[in-house]
């Protein structure tokens, strides 16, 4: 009976042997086909969401507080630059200009008194030397210092009013659109910290990009994008890059791009969002593998690299996509063996047939 057993189990292990060997055997019989990665650096278009804005866009103030006499635009006005939006007035600043005037013709009369003094003075003394005490000549030329010093200050003084009596007129910045009025005539303005207008430059359009880290080296200086807008779908807007910020942003690990887009037509508004065709290149070669060399499991994503015919994985990241092919990141180089057609089934040191 013991001998039977003994038979029995002897004859269960022999069996379990042989089921590890088949699959050993299978596992050493798996025939696989490679191919090297092709280093290569094409134009590549990436689709991005986008963003017009106005070129130039500013809240217009009053720079002097005063009440509303007359307005000369309003929402939708096209003005140039320098042409006068509206005028204020100020009974007080006026009062005052008329104030500083007069005294600035007293501190005149005053001077012309005091210089005309000081000549006679000098021209008696150097044709009557003795004529004319020292402390009496000195006297003369003191005042008429001090009057030529007030003269200058109530000069200045009177600009000064002349020139805030000139901010009662409010001017357009720069050529533009007014968008916004927020005052009628008769308001007060001037310390509320509500602009009187809004003004924005719509000739002229800069289109607002955000692009991924992982494109960033691939914008350039001659970097162009192709959008259209949803009030015109059919038309397609060509524009040049304007401005690039060349530091990727932490809070969305993305490049932010400006381009350019003369809108002299008036086809485009700013605020409109837009589908942008960026046409993009890498600065250098890069790596580009089937798509069927690429594994993408939950462990992360890799290809299989043959080593003396062992199965390697090599954790890579992706970049962008171009037919069949896709572009690589990793620790690989062209002439590195891959497996053509990876499966998560072939483990890491696996050996492997090469199949030609």
């Amino acid at each position: 009976m013991v001998g039977l057993v003994v038979f029995l189990a002897g004859c269960q292990a022999t069996s379990e042997e042989n089921k590890e060997a088949k699959v050993s055997s299978a596992k050493q019989a798996v025939s696989v086909s490679v191919v090297h990665a092709i280093e290569q650096q094409p134009v590549y278009k990436l689709k991005l969401p986008g963003e017009l804005h106005p070129y130039e866009s500013v809240d217009v103030f009053a720079k002097v507080k005063g009440f509303v006499r007359k307005i000369h635009v309003d929402v939708g006005s096209k003005v140039r630059k320098g042409q006068v939006l509206a005028v204020l007035e100020a009974p007080e600043m006026d009062l005052q200009s008329t104030v500083d005037g007069a005294r600035s013709q007293q501190l005149g009369a005053n001077y012309e008194v005091s210089r005309r003094r000081y000549e006679r003075l000098r021209k008696v003394k150097q044709e009557s030397p003795g004529a004319v005490s020292e402390l009496e000549y000195e006297q003369a030329y003191g005042a008429m210092l001090r009057d030529s010093s007030a003269l200058l200050e109530g000069r200045f003084s009177h600009r000064k009013t002349n020139q805030l009596r000139e901010y009662l007129i409010v001017r357009a910045p720069f050529s533009g659109v007014i968008t916004e009025r927020n005052f009628s005539i008769g308001a007060l303005i001037g310390d509320s910290g509500v602009p009187f207008f809004k003004l924005v430059d719509n000739d002229r359009l800069k289109l607002k990009v955000v692009v991924p880290e992982v494109h960033a080296q691939s914008v350039s200086d001659s970097t162009q994008a192709e959008f259209s807008v949803l009030s015109n779908p059919t038309k397609v807007f060509h524009a040049k890059l304007l401005h690039n910020a060349q530091v990727i942003d932490p809070l969305n690990s993305a490049l932010a791009l400006e381009f350019d887009v003369p809108n002299h037509a008036d086809e485009l508004n700013g605020g409109d969002y837009t589908e942008v065709n960026l046409q993009l290149k890498r600065n250098r070669p890069t790596l580009f593998v089937p798509k069927s060399s690429i594994i993408n499991a939950q462990a992360g994503v890799f290809v299989l690299r043959l080593v003396q015919q062992q199965v390697e994985r090599v954790p890579v990241k992706l970049g962008q996509s171009q037919d069949e092919l896709q572009e690589i990141f990793g620790d690989l180089s062209p002439n590195d063996s891959l497996v053509l057609k990876a499966s998560e089934e072939l483990a890491n040191g696996q050996k492997v047939n090469v199949v030609k």
